[in-house]
């Protein structure tokens, strides 16, 4: 079947007969070019820092509700393009990618091993969640625990809005979903989002989880905008 029907590299349009990993459609070539974020990051948002030190300008004063942020990606070049194919171009088998970079940060939450969390889809949808794509390959594939503890309600337009219109935007629309109290709450939770902006849906997700009785709330998020 591969040598009969062997895909394209997402990224370069190569063909990828006898790919390392023929599952996921980028070339290895290109995957060798993806830039995961490294060096100083803001110890709050996660963003690479340049000239500031421990925490980026905008953290001093957001007051978030969760603890930290780790991204993996810039939201820029080759990671926007896939992440953009998986979210609107139905590429699903880019989730397992994206969990596998995932894994690391997701364990450097806890000691004990990320409880993951993640952020509800908007209602309406007609194309996959990356969301709960990416949760769902990091429970079968990694052996996460994921709990689907929050729902979003109505529909929230949240581009091109700075921080306080987003929150102002998202009051009351997220929160635990419909017999999530009723459960045991992990006293840590990991919350997973894909796009880092301005921090609101990830804030608004994790007031919702203290609320209910979560003591730490930290995220990971797949890519983060500059």
């Amino acid at each position: 079947m591969e040598v009969l029907f062997p895909g394209r590299c997402l990224l370069c349009g190569d063909w990828l007969l006898l790919a390392g990993d023929h599952c996921v459609p980028i070339c290895d070539a290109c995957k060798e070019k993806l830039r995961p974020l490294s060096g100083p990051r803001c110890g709050r948002c996660g963003i690479e820092l340049i000239s500031e030190k421990g925490t980026c300008l905008r953290c001093r004063t957001a007051n978030y509700s969760f603890d930290s942020n780790m991204s993996l990606f810039p939201y820029s070049g080759a990671a926007k393009s896939l992440l953009t194919a998986m979210k609107f171009g139905r590429r699903t088998r880019l989730a397992p990618f994206f969990a596998a970079h995932a894994v690391d940060s997701l364990r450097a939450c806890g000691p004990s091993g990320a409880v993951i969390v993640p952020a509800p889809p908007r209602r309406g949808r007609r194309t996959p969640d990356a969301v709960e794509l990416v949760a769902r390959a990091l429970e079968r594939n990694h052996g996460f625990t994921v709990l689907r503890l929050l729902a979003r309600s109505g529909f929230v337009q949240q581009k091109s809005l700075d921080l306080e219109r987003r929150r102002e935007n998202l009051k009351g629309k997220i929160s635990m979903a419909s017999g999530a109290t009723k459960r045991v709450l992990p006293r840590e939770a990991v919350l997973l989002d894909d796009v880092f902006t301005t921090g609101a849906t990830l804030d608004a997700c994790a007031r919702a989880l203290r609320e209910a009785g979560c003591a730490s709330v930290k995220a990971v998020t797949l890519v983060i905008e500059d």
